[in-house]
């Protein structure tokens, strides 16, 4: 055995205790049939935050925001990971609408010694930050929750954002393909395409927005077919190629009738600050 894969051994090993303490795993530690690819997702995921995490000065505290947490699987992954190789000076707050979840997950991280864990109820673009992001993420948000969760990510300027999307009801339903009839009459075709362009699409407004945008599979198809990740990184306060991105995203768009919630998100954003500069000067 290789060390990488003596490695990954010993942490499959050293996890399994996690397993039963957030629930993927019975008492006994065997894993639940519906959950059982749901740890090496979590793995693979962590191995994206962890090279983010070289990019950040861990000196200070870093805050890192969990959007529709669910039961947190992932944040409690990240954080019994993250403190094996040493990294304890972070801060994870849990945001989700569900509060039986939140104070669910507010028990297991008491019985896990979690300190550095809050859990909070509450909708994604209601939430008030206590504190600037360094990364705000999500895994398998579902439909219109992933534009929230990546809008909150821009507004507050996180130096990173990590988006795994889920279903994409909303633009399924919109999405109109005369170039492509043929193929999306194929319902898992027309799924593949309905994701691509949504991601292309949030991909160019993140990009206008002064991030550097990454697309790629974070984990096999055999642990998850929702496996495309948005990893973006805060480049700057805008993109000097901002007018020929948008542009690309209006054709784009036009294309195949898909709007992603985020476009009327920064719009409604952009005409508030726009509103309180005007208040400002006038005083």
């Amino acid at each position: 055995m290789n060390n990488e894969k003596l490695l990954r051994y010993q942490r499959l090993e050293d996890i399994e205790n996690l397993n039963i303490k957030i629930g993927l795993a019975t008492p006994t530690g065997e894993q639940y049939n519906a959950r059982s690819h749901k740890p090496q997702q979590m793995l693979d995921y962590y191995e994206t935050v962890k090279s983010v995490i070289k990019k950040l000065s861990t000196k200070r505290t870093l805050y890192l925001y969990d959007f529709c947490c669910g039961r947190s699987y992932l944040s409690f992954y990240l954080n019994h990971l993250l403190q094996k190789e040493g990294i304890c000076n972070i801060e994870f707050i849990c945001i989700d609408w569900n509060a039986d979840l939140i104070k669910r997950n507010q028990r297991t991280a008491v019985n896990l010694n979690m300190a550095n864990m809050k859990f909070i109820h509450a909708n994604v673009v209601d939430y008030e930050f206590l504190e600037k992001p360094d990364i705000v993420y999500s895994l398998h948000a579902c439909d219109d929750a992933t534009d929230q969760v990546i809008y909150k990510g821009i507004t507050e300027h996180a130096r990173f954002i990590l988006s795994v999307s889920c279903c994409q009801h909303t633009n399924r339903k919109r999405l109109k393909s005369p170039p492509l009839s043929m193929v999306t009459r194929h319902k898992p075709y027309k799924e593949r395409l309905v994701d691509m362009i949504s991601d292309t699409l949030r991909s160019l407004l993140l990009e206008a927005n002064g991030y550097k945008v990454s697309i790629f599979e974070f984990s096999s198809t055999t642990y998850t077919d929702k496996n495309i990740m948005l990893k973006c990184e805060k480049v700057g306060d805008g993109n000097e190629k901002r007018e020929a991105l948008l542009l690309e995203y209006e054709k784009l768009s036009a294309l195949f009738n898909v709007r992603p919630l985020l476009e009327r998100y920064l719009m409604e954003h952009s005409k508030q600050e726009k509103g309180i500069r005007k208040n400002e000067n006038r005083k």
